[in-house]
C-alpha cells in the first residue's frame, strides 16, 4: 500500500500508512537500553470468585490486652507483600514501642522489625523494594525487602508523617520541630528547610519534581527539588492532610480551617470549598478530577474541579456519620472506598450512594488501600489489619488513593513538565508480520541538529532462544522516508560490516543476534526528517520484532516520535509499544487512538480503546477517554505543540500527558471489554 496514494490523506504520524498487521503477546524491557522479550501480560488479575467487599481475614498485631493502635496505612509491594505500622503502649512513656510489619496477602506474618517508639507513618516502598518510613524517635528508616535495616537518619524531631520519594531516589519527609528534609537514597542528608512548626502532614511531589506540604504552622509550602522556597500559601488552620496533585498541576488538600483548597502550580488559589467541620483525611481524585475527601462531621463530600459539589454522604437531609479521619479511595470502576469511625468499612458508588458497608473491630482513623488486584486494606484501633475481597482494582490515574499509589511514593507522573532534557534512547514493537499486507510498518521521526546513529533491527529467529513460538522466520528490513528506499537488510550479517552492528548492539545493552541466524539489522545515520521501518517476509507470517536503538550522533539530532498501527484482536493481547527514556526525565503524550481513526478512512476502529502505562511490571499510569481525564484542557496545547492532528471532544480515544524519569517502559493498548479492531499508538515528545 502506498501511502503517499491513500485518500482522504493520512498524517504522517500514521507511520505513512499502516497495512493491517497483528500484534500479541508482551514487549517486556530488563535494564535500561535493553529489550528482554517475555511472555504474558503485565497487568494484574483482579480478584474473582469472592463478592466485593468480603472479609479476606483479620491479622491481629497485638494481643487485645496490649495497648497499642494501627493509625498507619497499608502499602502494598508489587509481589503483593503488604507493609504496615504499629503504636505499642502509650507514647513518651517506657512501654512505648513500635513495628513496621510485612505479611504476605494471605495475611501470613513476613517479618516484623522492632523500633523503640511508635510508628505511625505510613511506609512508602521504592523501585528496589527498600521500604521507607519514619518513627516517634525522630528516625526515618530504610529497611530492606528481607526486613533487615539498610539505614536510617535521625532528624531533629518526631518523624510521625509518610515520607514521598523523588525521580532520582530522593526521600522527602517532615519533622516535629518543624524541619522538611530531603535524604539521598544511601541516607545522606541532601537538604534541609525550615518550616515554622510540626510537620505532622506527608508530602507529595509533583511531575517538575516542585515538592508540596502542609504544616501546623498554618502554611502550605511549596519548595525546588534544590530546597527552596517556591512560594508559601497561609491558611486560617492546621494542616495535617497531605495534598493530591491534578494531571493539570492544581495542588488539592484540606485544612483544619474547615475548608478543601485548590491551588495553582504557582501557589495563586483557584478556589476554596467550604465545610462546616475540619478537614484531617487527604483528599484525593477521580478519573474526571473531581475531589473527593471526608470530613471530621461525618460527611464525604464530591468536589467538582472548577470547586461545585457533585454530592455528599450522607445527603443533607441525612444525620452524619461518626467523624471520619480516613483518606478515601478510587477504584477503578469509580467506586469509593473509606474507613469510618462507625467501625466499618464503607463503599460508595461513584454518585455518592452507598453500596456496601463491612464490619471492623473499631474506629479505623488510617487511610484505605486498594491494591492492583483490587484487595483492600486497611488497619483500626483494634490492633487489626483487615484484608476485604475486591472486585475493583486500583486505578493508575491522577491521584486515586493516598499516596497516589499501593506503593505510596506519592510522586505525579502525570502531567507536563517544560524544559526536560531526557532523550527516548530505545524503542520497540512485537507484532506479526510477513508477506505483503501483512508487512509490520514502524514510523519514527528524528528532530534537532546535526545527524543521529540508529540501530534498526528486526528480529524474528532469535526470538526462538527467549521461548518465543511461531516466529517470522526470515525477517527483511527496509528503511524509507516518504516513498522512497534508503536501505535494506535480509540477513543481518550479510551486509558490508557486520561486525559494527555486533558492535553498536553491545554499546547500547541489546541482546546479541544469533550467528548465522536470518535476523535483519542495519546501522545508518540519520538527518531530521520523518522515516519508516518496514519489516516483512517472502513467506508465511510469524511474530517479528522491531527495534530502533539510539546509538549517538552529532549535534542535537534525538527521536521525538514513533507510531504504528495494527489490528488488535480479542482474546489475542493488547498491542504494546516499548520505549525507554535515557539520561534525565522526559514529558511525553501517549495516545491510543481508535475512534478518530474512522475520519481518516480506516475500517473497523477499536471502538474504545484502553491505554496503559508500565514500568517493568507495575502499572503507572492509565486513561479510558482523553476528554474525560482531569488534564484533558491540556491536550490541545500539547497537539498543537508536537503537529498532532487532534482529537474530537468526548471521542472515546485514550490519551496522557506523562513526565517519566529515565527507565523502561510500554505502553499498551487494548479494547474495552477485549473488544477488536484496528488502532494506532503514538509517542510524541515534549520539551
Amino acid at each position: 500500500m502506498n501511502p503517499e496514494k491513500m485518500s482522504p490523506p493520512i498524517p504522517a504520524s500514521f507511520c505513512g500508512g499502516l497495512p493491517w498487521s497483528r500484534l500479541r503477546d508482551c514487549v517486556r524491557h530488563g535494564a535500561l537500553g535493553a529489550a528482554v522479550i517475555l511472555g504474558g501480560l503485565l497487568s494484574s488479575t483482579p480478584l474473582s470468585g469472592q463478592s466485593d467487599g468480603s472479609p479476606r481475614w483479620a491479622y491481629a498485631a497485638l494481643p487485645s490486652s496490649t495497648g497499642g493502635s494501627i493509625i498507619s496505612a497499608a502499602s502494598v509491594a508489587p509481589d503483593g507483600t503488604v507493609y504496615f505500622g504499629l503504636e505499642i503502649g502509650a507514647v513518651g512513656t517506657t512501654n512505648a514501642r513500635g513495628k513496621i510489619i510485612a505479611l504476605t496477602k494471605d495475611g501470613v506474618q513476613k517479618w516484623a522489625y522492632d523500633t523503640p517508639d511508635w510508628v505511625d507513618s505510613t511506609p512508602v516502598v521504592g523501585p528496589d523494594g527498600t521500604v521507607y518510613f519514619g518513627c516517634w524517635d525522630s528516625r526515618l528508616y530504610a529497611l530492606r525487602p528481607d526486613g533487615t535495616l539498610r539505614w536510617s537518619f535521625r532528624a531533629s524531631g518526631q518523624v510521625s508523617a509518610s515520607p514521598a520519594l523523588g525521580d532520582n531516589g530522593e526521600i522527602y519527609f517532615g519533622s516535629g520541630n518543624g524541619n522538611f528534609y530531603a535524604l539521598n537514597p544511601d541516607g545522606s542528608q541532601k537538604w534541609v528547610f525550615p518550616a515554622l512548626y510540626w510537620i505532622d502532614a506527608a508530602p507529595a511531589v509533583g511531575p517538575d519534581g516542585t515538592i508540596y506540604f502542609g504544616s501546623l504552622d498554618n502554611s502550605f509550602y511549596a519548595l525546588n527539588p534544590d530546597g527552596s522556597l517556591r512560594w508559601i500559601y497561609a491558611t486560617g488552620g492546621d494542616i495535617v492532610s497531605a495534598p493530591a496533585i491534578a494531571g493539570d498541576g492544581t495542588v488539592y488538600f484540606g485544612s483544619r480551617d474547615q475548608k478543601l483548597h485548590a491551588l495553582a502550580p504557582d501557589g495563586v488559589a483557584k478556589w476554596t470549598f467550604a465545610v462546616t467541620d475540619t478537614i484531617e483525611a487527604s483528599p484525593v481524585l477521580a478519573e474526571d478530577g473531581s475531589v473527593i475527601f471526608a470530613t471530621t462531621g461525618g460527611r464525604v463530600f464530591c468536589v467538582s474541579p472548577e470547586g461545585t459539589e457533585k454530592w455528599r454522604y450522607p445527603t443533607a437531609t441525612q444525620p452524619p456519620l461518626s467523624s471520619l479521619y480516613s483518606s478515601p479511595a478510587v477504584r477503578s470502576d469509580g467506586s469509593i472506598v473509606l474507613g469510618s469511625s462507625d467501625n466499618a468499612l464503607l463503599a460508595l458508588r461513584k454518585d455518592g450512594t452507598l453500596l456496601w458497608r463491612a464490619a471492623l473491630g473499631d474506629w479505623a482513623d488510617a487511610p484505605v488501600c486498594v491494591a492492583t488486584d483490587g484487595s483492600i486494606y486497611i488497619g483500626a484501633l483494634d490492633k487489626k489489619l483487615y484484608a476485604f475481597n475486591g472486585t475493583q482494582p486500583a486505578p493508575a490515574t491522577e491521584w486515586p488513593q493516598f499516596g497516589r499509589n499501593p506503593r505510596r511514593t506519592a510522586k505525579q507522573i502525570i502531567g507536563q513538565t517544560n524544559g526536560t532534557t531526557g532523550r527516548l534512547a530505545n524503542l520497540s514493537v512485537r507484532a506479526t508480520a510477513g508477506p505483503g499486507a501483512d508487512t509490520l510498518i514502524v514510523g519514527f521521526v528524528t528532530r534537532g541538529t546535526g545527524s543521529r546513529t540508529l540501530l534498526l533491527r528486526g528480529i524474528g529467529p532469535t526470538l526462538a532462544n527467549f521461548g518465543v513460538g511461531g516466529i517470522l522466520t526470515n525477517p527483511q528490513l527496509t528503511l524509507l522516508s516518504g516513498g522512497a528506499i534508503l536501505e535494506s537488510n535480509d540477513d543481518w550479517e550479510k551486509q558490508a560490516n557486520p561486525l559494527r552492528v555486533a558492535t553498536i548492539a553491545a554499546q547500547v545493552g541489546a541482546f546479541p543476534l544469533a550467528s548465522q541466524a536470518a535476523d535483519a539489522a542495519l546501522v545508518t545515520t540519520l538527518s531530521p526528517d520523518t522515516y519508516t521501518v518496514h519489516v516483512s517476509a517472502p513467506s508465511a507470517p510469524g511474530i517479528a520484532l522491531v527495534e530502533a536503538y539510539d546509538a549517538g550522533g552529532a549535534g542535537e539530532a534525538r527521536l521525538v516520535n514513533v507510531s504504528t498501527r495494527t489490528l488488535v484482536r480479542s482474546g489475542g493481547g493488547p498491542l504494546i509499544a516499548g520505549f525507554v527514556v535515557s539520561d534525565n526525565s522526559l514529558t511525553l503524550m501517549i495516545r491510543g487512538i481508535g475512534p478518530t481513526l474512522a475520519a481518516f478512512g480506516v475500517p473497523a476502529v477499536l471502538a474504545n480503546p484502553s491505554l496503559r502505562i508500565y514500568r517493568g511490571a507495575e502499572l503507572i499510569a492509565e486513561n479510558n477517554d482523553w476528554s474525560n481525564s482531569g488534564a484533558a484542557k491540556l491536550f490541545a496545547d500539547a497537539n498543537a505543540q508536537v503537529g498532532a492532528f487532534a482529537l474530537s471532544p468526548g471521542s472515546l480515544d485514550a490519551a496522557l500527558l506523562l513526565t517519566l524519569p529515565p527507565g523502561a517502559y510500554t505502553a499498551q493498548i487494548a479494547g474495552l471489554n477485549d473488544s477488536s479492531g484496528n488502532a494506532l499508538i503514538e509517542l510524541y515528545e515534549l520539551r
